[in-house]
């Protein structure tokens, strides 16, 4: 069965998210937890975090047409890439680092897009984060949901990608607040206690 523009574009995004999680493990974060409350040094990391995702964005948004469009992808990923390691700094700044998982990694970085993709995984109250034992398939589950989502995006982007300079415009500022959101959803994670449910404690509830 042949597959769908759609569908090659959600593939080809999931593949390049695995990767992107491959090499997100592999960095070490140069940030440990302060004395002081990390707020301030939090809010720099966001703003340098957040101008370097727009810059990255319209940089890749500016050549015009079927050119521009091949570079959609390796953008979205870009941005990604750099909204993880801010994750990984904002959560080192907590003293936290260990205990980022993939899912809390696409909870910080989709929440504000797609919550109700982690109702089954992430449970977030004011005080603590619970995060459920997960299988691979469940784990799959919510990368094709978000696969989906994304792929919305990506049609919008291919709009943009036809407007000289103006729509390099329009995505760079999306990158921007979207980065911004992520470290504002990252800040409120790990402030608070998390909670790994083990596998026993997920059987019994059920």
């Amino acid at each position: 069965m042949n597959e769908t523009p759609s569908q090659v574009k959600s593939k080809g995004f999931l593949e390049g998210l695995i990767e992107l999680f491959a090499g997100l493990e592999d960095y070490r974060s140069p940030y440990a937890p302060t004395i002081q409350p990390p707020d301030n040094l939090i809010q720099e990391l966001v703003q340098n975090a957040s101008f370097k995702s727009g810059l990255v964005s319209a940089t890749c948004s500016l050549p015009p047409g079927p050119l521009g469009i091949l570079s959609i992808l390796p953008e979205l990923l870009l941005v990604y890439r750099i909204q993880g390691h801010l994750i990984l700094d904002i959560a080192a700044l907590y003293g936290k680092e260990v205990q980022v998982t993939k899912e809390l990694l696409l909870y910080c970085l989709f929440k504000h897009g797609g919550a109700q993709v982690f109702r089954k995984i992430i449970e977030e109250s004011s005080l603590k984060i619970l995060i459920r034992p997960t299988t691979v398939r469940a784990f799959q589950t919510v990368l094709e949901k978000l696969g989906l989502m994304i792929s919305k995006s990506i049609i919008r982007k291919q709009f943009a990608r036809w407007i000289p300079i103006g729509g390099a415009v329009v995505t760079g500022t999306f990158a921007y607040y979207d980065t911004k959101r992520v470290g504002k959803t990252a800040m409120e994670l790990f402030s608070k206690e998390i909670h790994a449910e083990e596998i026993r404690e997920f059987l019994e509830s059920q």
